[in-house]
C-alpha cells in the first residue's frame, strides 16, 4: 500500500466542553440528549443581550508566560489528556485557533498609543501599519502551537490553523494528510478557542449572529448562536504504528475536504456552494458515497442552517440523519470542528448517533434533521466545520 493511502486512525482524545473534562461526560450529555447552555457567569453583561453560554466549568493550570490565557490552559489541557504515554519526539503538532491569544488587557495596552481625547484614532493607527512593523509576539497565534510542542514533547512539524470557526476540522484534515503521505507517523492535531469576554460577545451581537436566548438548529424560531469554549485535541498516528504497538483505537480518519466560498466576509453563500464542495472532496478522498450521519455546522442562524441544509440535500440527499450539537455545547468557534470531531468519535465507538439540543418545530429545509439521539450504530460519520470568509471543512470518521 502506497504512501497517500496509509491508514490514519485516532489512538487518543483529550476534550473539555461545558460538560466537563474528558470524553466521557460530553458523550454521556450527548447520549442522554442534554444541554449543558447555563446563564452566563465569565463576566456582567452590562446591557449585552446575552444571557446564556457554555463555560467550562473545570479548574485549569495557566501556563507560564500565558498569563490570563484561557485558550492556551484549554489547549495544554487536552493535549496533555490525548496523549497519554505516547512518544511524541517524532509527532507533528497541529492546532486550530481564532483571533489571537491577547488579552483584553493587553489588547488595550497595544491600542493605547492610538486613544487620541478618549477615543480611537484611526488615522493614526493606518500612518503606524506598514511592512517594517512588527505585530507584539503575543498576537501570533502560532506561540500556543509551540507551546504544546514543548510540553508534550514534538519535534515534528508545527502548522497552526486561522481559518475561523473551520480551524480545529482543518488542522485535523492537514494532520491526516501528513501521516498518509508518510511524512510522519503520529500527530497531535486539534483546535481550542474561549472568546466569553466582553470582546468576543461584543464581536459577534454587532454581526448579528448571536442568540438572545437559546440556540436552535434548523428550528423554525432559530435566532443565531450561543458563545461557548472549549479546546479537542485528538491522538493520530498510522494504523500500521498503532497496532505494532498495540495501541487501543478509536475511530479511523476516512477523509476530509476543504473549500472557500469567495462570497461573503459572514455570510455563507445561499445555495451553500462551498459546503457542497467541501463535502463531495472528504466523501471522494474517502471513498464513500454514502454517510451514515452528519454532524452539522448547525449554528442555528437563519442563513447558515439554510445555507448548509442545501448542500447536505443535494451531496447526500433527504434520509440522512443530521443533527448539530452546538445547542448543547455552544458554538466553540475555531475549537468547534475539533470538538465536534471527538464528539462523533465517541458516537461511533459507543453506537449512537446524537440529536440536536434545542430543536422543537423543524423548519422544511429539505433534510431530515434528527431531535433526539438515536441508538442507531452508525459506521460513518461526516462533520461540518465552516466559518467567517466562507472557510469550510468536512471529516469523515469511521467505526474502529
Amino acid at each position: 500500500m502506497s504512501d497517500s493511502h496509509r491508514g490514519v486512525v485516532v489512538t487518543g482524545l483529550g476534550v473539555l466542553t461545558a460538560f466537563g473534562r474528558g470524553v466521557a461526560p460530553l458523550a454521556e450529555g450527548l447520549r442522554q440528549g442534554q444541554s449543558a447552555l447555563a446563564p452566563l457567569t465569565a463576566f456582567a453583561p452590562q446591557g449585552l443581550e446575552i444571557g446564556m453560554a457554555a463555560q467550562v466549568g473545570v479548574p485549569l493550570a495557566i501556563p507560564e508566560g500565558f498569563q490570563d490565557d484561557r485558550k492556551a490552559a484549554l489547549a495544554l489541557q487536552a493535549a496533555e489528556d490525548a496523549v497519554g504515554g505516547a512518544d511524541m519526539s517524532q509527532a507533528g503538532v497541529y492546532l486550530g485557533t481564532g483571533l489571537s491569544s491577547v488579552t483584553p488587557l493587553e489588547l488595550y495596552q497595544d491600542a493605547a498609543p492610538y486613544r487620541s481625547k478618549g477615543g480611537f484614532d484611526r488615522q493614526a493607527l493606518h500612518r503606524d501599519l506598514s511592512p517594517d512593523h512588527v505585530a507584539p509576539g503575543r498576537h501570533l497565534p502560532e506561540r500556543t502551537t509551540a507551546l504544546l510542542a514543548r510540553s508534550i514533547g514534538a519535534n515534528g512539524p508545527q502548522m497552526t490553523s486561522f481559518s475561523a470557526c473551520a480551524a480545529g476540522a482543518l488542522a485535523i484534515a492537514h494532520a491526516t494528510r501528513a501521516i498518509r503521505r508518510g511524512e510522519i507517523d503520529r500527530a497531535l492535531a486539534g483546535g481550542m478557542d474561549a472568546m466569553i469576554h466582553p470582546l468576543g460577545v461584543l464581536s459577534f451581537l454587532v454581526l448579528g449572529a448571536l442568540s438572545p436566548g437559546t440556540c436552535r438548529p434548523f428550528d423554525r424560531n432559530r435566532e443565531g448562536f450561543v458563545i461557548g469554549e472549549g479546546a479537542a485535541m485528538l491522538l493520530l498516528e498510522s494504523e500500521e504504528l498503532a497496532r505494532a504497538r498495540g495501541a487501543h483505537i478509536l475511530a479511523r480518519v476516512l477523509g476530509g475536504g476543504s473549500s472557500v466560498d469567495a462570497h461573503n466576509v459572514t455570510a455563507p453563500h445561499p445555495e451553500g456552494k462551498g459546503a457542497e464542495l467541501s463535502m463531495r472532496r472528504a466523501m471522494k478522498e474517502a471513498g464513500l458515497v454514502r454517510v451514515d450521519h452528519v454532524n452539522a455546522h448547525g449554528t442555528g442562524t437563519p442563513l447558515g442552517d439554510r445555507a448548509e441544509a442545501a448542500a447536505i440535500a443535494r451531496v447526500l440527499g433527504p434520509e440522512v440523519p443530521v443533527s448539530s450539537i452546538k445547542g448543547a455545547i455552544g458554538h466553540c468557534i475555531a475549537a468547534a470542528g475539533a470538538v465536534e470531531a471527538a464528539a462523533c468519535i465517541a458516537a461511533l465507538a459507543q453506537g449512537w448517533s446524537p440529536g440536536t439540543a434545542g430543536l422543537e418545530d423543524p423548519e422544511d429545509l429539505g433534510i431530515n434533521a434528527q431531535a433526539e439521539p438515536q441508538q442507531d450504530h452508525p459506521q460513518t460519520i461526516l462533520s461540518n466545520s465552516f466559518g467567517f470568509g466562507g472557510q469550510n471543512t468536512s471529516l469523515i470518521f469511521g467505526r474502529a
